[in-house]
């Protein structure tokens, strides 16, 4: 067979059909987000009793300072409207878009239950009021400030614990990854000063951990904080917690299954891909036994992740590359591969945004350019980001 640049003409053409094929992909992606922003240009503006139901208004009707009926909407966008509305009824002065979310129902806040305390910051907010006053006892006068251009997508309590750690002196991109690890799934009221002593060794010790580290002990902290009430970093060091760390890895790597536990997760279908050499595949771990076994096998933590994958703050998946040895053929005449000569293998932590927190090979390692590459092709045609 006549051979071009070491490729067959096979190879040429299958290549070029892959190529066909992730061109199509991309452009049914784009089709798709054309046809959204079309839509939402389509949509219609709602009546106000309508928008009135979609809004939770509890404790502050008595702060309108202008009445709803006389409100004309400029926006077909749904959410541009409630805004809309709710600047109408109650803003004097800019309010942080994020606190919009109390006003709404049904946001999805595991703090829901606290809206009604953050209303009366949004009017304070909206009406001139005096913030620092207003949430003395949960913040400092500094902390409110800071609290005020924390960023946008994060829930209220999270910018709460945003605005500590930043007053802390904690990096932003720590702060990100803190928070989504540690901090989202507690109030800030901190009775017993377990999450302050966490923001203080972080504004300590970051700078003296690499990646790898920061990860390991951040997920050690975690499991420690919901399991065991009792424990405290007072008076620890990085090495003291760097070798509790390190033995409490070891443990989640022997651990025992106990009860049978599965969930959803992204319902995300196997993945299949023929390279060169190998065939590479992903699937969702959807079960503690997955996890314990995908533990065991890559010598990491991820055992201890059954609890966020049961809430749905996370999805792991699992990367892996097999030599490309045929193993038989199906009923249609497709190729079936061999998957018990297994070469490499990653795990993929996913959050509840569908984005990629973290990729980590046997022993935490981080991930070959072969296998970022692959994880590429994957998460664009998945999407994820």
């Amino acid at each position: 067979m006549a051979m071009a640049n070491g490729q067959s003409l096979r190879e040429r053409k299958a290549e070029e059909l892959k190529r066909e094929t992730q061109l199509q992909l991309a452009l049914v992606g784009r089709k798709k987000v054309l046809e959204k922003g079309k839509r939402e240009k389509q949509q219609k503006k709602k009546p106000l009793g309508d928008l009135l139901t979609r809004l939770s208004l509890h404790g502050i009707q008595n702060a309108v300072i202008r009445p709803a009926y006389t409100h004309v909407p400029r926006s077909r966008n749904l959410d541009k409207q409630l805004a809309g509305l709710l600047n109408h009824m109650y803003v004097r002065y800019p309010v942080p878009s994020f606190l919009y979310d109390c006003c709404r129902k049904e946001t999805g806040d595991p703090f829901e239950c606290m809206h009604d305390l953050y209303r009366q910051w949004f009017v304070c907010l909206a009406q001139g009021g005096s913030f620092p006053k207003l949430v003395k006892g949960f913040m400092t006068s500094r902390e409110a400030s800071v609290f005020l251009g924390a960023p946008a997508a994060n829930r209220i309590h999270e910018n709460v614990w945003w605005a500590k750690m930043r007053m802390a002196g904690i990096p932003l991109g720590t702060i990100e990854k803190l928070n989504e690890r540690v901090f989202a799934q507690y109030f800030f009221d901190d009775p017993y000063g377990r999450l302050a002593e966490v923001i203080q060794f972080f504004a300590r010790y970051h700078a003296q951990m690499d990646r790898v580290s920061f990860g390991e002990i951040t997920d050690f902290l975690a499991w420690k904080l919901r399991n065991d009430r009792r424990f405290s970093l007072k008076g620890r060091t990085l090495s003291s917690v760097t070798k509790l760390t390190n033995e409490w890895h070891v443990l989640m790597q022997k651990a025992k299954l106990g009860q049978s536990i599965e969930w959803k997760g992204l319902g995300i279908p196997p993945w299949e891909y023929e390279a060169k050499q190998r065939i590479w595949s992903v699937e969702e771990l959807r079960s503690n036994r997955d996890l314990m076994n995908e533990g065991r096998k890559q010598k990491h933590c991820v055992y201890s992740y059954v609890h966020w994958c049961v809430a749905g703050r996370s999805a792991v998946f699992s990367l892996r590359a097999y030599r490309k040895v045929v193993k038989d053929y199906s009923e249609e005449g497709m190729l079936i591969w061999d998957k018990t000569l297994e070469q490499t293998r990653i795990t993929i932590e996913i959050n509840s945004s569908r984005r990629i927190v973290q990729v980590r090979g046997p022993l935490n390692r981080a991930a070959t350019d072969e296998e970022k590459g692959i994880l590429r092709m994957w998460a664009g045609e998945k999407g994820v980001s």
